[in-house]
């Protein structure tokens, strides 16, 4: 949904600029990319705060269950997690 009014309002800007201003193709491919970049950071936006809420109900839920034992899980996972983080920096985009 937001991807359809985003490509009909970046299309509509751009057949009212004067045909001089820019090249038609190089509009489409721009138009294309920026739209992309925009729904895949609504969509990693969406899934941080999510994951943050999932997070917390599996914590408190495990900690109901096992009670102090639930320290462990979750320090695995932050080790883990930050073990990784400087491999996420060395991936080519």
């Amino acid at each position: 949904m937001i991807r359809g009014s985003l490509v009909t309002t970046i299309y509509r800007k751009t057949t009212e600029i004067s045909l001089t201003a820019l090249d038609n193709s190089a509009a489409v491919t721009l138009m294309s990319t920026d739209v992309e970049r925009i729904v895949n950071g609504l969509r990693l936006m969406h899934e941080f705060w999510a994951n943050l809420i999932q997070v917390f109900i599996a914590t408190w839920l495990l900690q109901r269950e096992l009670g102090v034992a639930c320290v462990a899980p979750i320090a695995v996972s932050i080790g883990r997690f930050l073990q990784l983080s400087p491999a996420v920096d060395t991936v080519p985009s």
